[in-house]
């Protein structure tokens, strides 16, 4: 079936999305590497860009649990009907325009707010306003995304602790030469977090194009590899280019990070991105970089956390989804009325 220029168009506004989120939530799996002076910034961003390219192709072995979610945020037979393409068309350009502007918004001043819960607040929201809260999938909603808003950041608090608190204990009659060890470990390290933030993230902007494809008459079950080309090019364009702000942020913010608690941090964040998306859930990797240093410093010196930069941080946790939200209702009244 051929897809009109209105596909291509959105398509193009999805892939911009993936590109932000790259420079936006991609930054955070280099922060710590580049803030213990373990490898310098632009070769940092360069390998953490070879790693997110090659990560989504994972998809088509691992499988694509997340992108599933996504996909069923929004009851299919509501945005699939042909005699309401253009609500459907409405309501996805809300969705994926709302998560832009805010993505942008918080990258401008540093704040490290989670462009996954963006862009599942902007489709929905702007689901709601075109559809009603019955067209939302809220088992989805709140079992898979605002349940692991909570628990991930929690589980990365805590195994961040206990790891750092093992790494302090296992090394307390070492030598200088350990040190030597851990900045050399956190290279490994990094690239097990690109690789699974890539995979985890890179559904996000899959799915949203199979609703689009389902909205333009051509739902299937099968993911198009152009489909996973272009969320790894873009989210690898993104890290290549660097949001030097959030690095700053999560980097040196929260707690003055050594190559032994950015070893731990990024341990701590690898595997519970990797575990949230064996589960199918669409997960933030600024939450849970964030919060697994929370539980590094916390575990070394409690008074030596910035707490006030972390609060700032859990503040933006909370604001994102609802705000998102509400600007994908808002713009989908007004796409309403030019589709």
């Amino acid at each position: 079936m051929q897809l009109g220029l209105s596909f291509w168009v959105l398509t193009f506004f999805i892939f911009v999305f993936t590109y932000v989120n790259g420079f936006h939530d991609g930054c955070n799996v280099v922060a710590t590497l580049i803030a213990s002076r373990a490898m310098k910034p632009h070769p940092a961003l360069a390998w953490a860009a070879v790693v997110e390219f090659l990560s989504p192709f994972a998809i088509l072995i691992i499988g694509s649990s997340v992108s599933d979610t996504i996909k069923k945020l929004v009851g299919e037979a509501f945005y699939t009907d042909s005699g309401a393409q253009s609500t459907a068309l409405a309501f996805i350009t809300a969705g994926i325009l709302a998560a832009i502007l805010w993505n942008v918004t918080t990258w401008r001043f540093g704040i490290p707010a989670s462009s996954s819960h963006a862009l599942i607040g902007g489709v929905v929201g702007a689901g709601m306003a075109a559809f009603g809260t019955g067209a939302i999938s809220w088992n989805y909603f709140w079992g898979k995304v605002v349940l692991m808003i909570f628990l991930t950041p929690a589980i990365s608090f805590a195994v961040g602790f206990v790891i750092l608190k093992l790494l302090l204990l296992l090394t307390r009659h070492a030598g200088v030469g350990v040190n030597k060890f851990f900045t050399y470990a956190q290279w490994l390290n990094m690239t097990f977090l690109a690789f699974n933030h890539s995979y985890n993230d890179s559904q996000k902007s899959i799915g949203i194009v199979m609703i689009l494809l389902g909205i333009c008459g051509a739902g299937t079950t099968d993911i198009p590899v152009w489909a996973i080309a272009c969320a790894a090019l873009c989210l690898s364009c993104g890290i290549a280019f660097g949001g030097f702000k959030i690095i700053k942020t999560v980097g040196t913010g929260i707690y003055k990070v050594q190559p032994i608690h950015s070893f731990a941090s990024q341990l701590t964040a690898g595997t519970v991105i990797l575990t949230a998306s064996l589960l199918g859930a669409p997960v933030s990797a600024s939450q849970i970089v964030s919060s697994s240093i929370m539980g590094v410093g916390s575990a070394e010196r409690y008074k030596a956390v910035h707490w006030n930069m972390a609060g700032k941080i859990l503040m933006s946790w909370f604001i994102t989804i609802p705000i998102a939200g509400a600007l994908g209702a808002v713009l989908y009244f007004v796409f309403s009325m030019i589709f």
